[in-house]
């Protein structure tokens, strides 16, 4: 194979025998050496000048921009800027050199996009829109029963809770406005118990519900946040 730019020079020194198809071959033109000399430094003006990129390069330690990278341990710092060209969903500008279809990409002017497996699944464009192509899912997270049960929006979208006591349900803490989600609520196998809530949770009217008073039964709140200290609610009871 001809050796036209650095991507195509031999780790095996016997197979290059050519530079740029000057033969630099054994028993080659003497007039051939300086010309292959020549193309030689073309060929690294050519990467320096960014007009042929490599198609693979390894640094194993050292630095850019005084940054460190490429060391056998893992180093730190940061680049001030980077710049990637625009990438697509099934070669993304960014990925991870073992998986070359996931990542991140610009799918348009002022919009970013993620993909996995080549398919785009996350954009954002200049106004802020966030498109998904897919379906979304919150993990349920299990609050314990106590008198009084504390319930964290930052850690959860949605809840549940096995009665094994009268509970209150607190106030939440971190009510991060516009935040949806739902509890679900189970009565205990053996007995019944009452639910009531913090003065923050809101009910149509102004009354919170009555739990269902049923071993077993399943009641679930709905919510939406609309302030720190409002928490709009809908409680379906007795679902089954």
């Amino acid at each position: 194979m001809a050796k036209n730019s650095w991507n195509d020079y031999s780790a095996t020194a016997s197979s290059n025998t050519d530079i740029g198809s000057i033969d630099i071959d054994e028993g080659c033109s003497p007039a051939n050496i300086n010309n292959a000399i020549r193309e030689v430094m073309k060929h690294t003006a050519d990467v320096v000048a960014g007009t042929v990129a490599l198609s693979s390069i390894n640094i194993d330690g050292g630095a850019i921009d005084g940054t460190a990278i490429g060391a056998n341990s893992a180093s730190t710092g940061a680049f001030t800027t980077a710049t990637f060209a625009n990438g697509s969903n099934s070669a993304p500008s960014l990925s991870n050199s073992g998986d070359t279809d996931t990542g991140l990409y610009f799918s348009a002017d002022n919009e970013i996009s993620v993909a996995t497996g080549g398919t785009q699944r996350l954009s954002v464009d200049s106004s802020g829109h966030l498109n998904h192509n897919g379906s979304a899912s919150a993990d349920i997270s299990a609050l314990t029963s106590a008198s009084s049960v504390a319930v964290d929006f930052d850690t959860a979208q949605n809840f549940s809770l096995l009665l094994a006591h009268d509970v209150t349900i607190a106030n939440p803490t971190n009510a991060n406005v516009g935040q949806t989600g739902s509890i679900f609520i189970t009565q205990s196998a053996s007995s019944s118990h009452t639910v009531s809530f913090g003065s923050n949770w809101k009910f149509s009217g102004g009354t919170a519900p009555t739990a269902t008073a049923t071993n077993d039964a399943v009641d679930r709140l709905d919510y939406i946040v609309k302030s720190a200290t409002e928490v709009h609610c809908v409680y379906t009871t007795n679902l089954s």
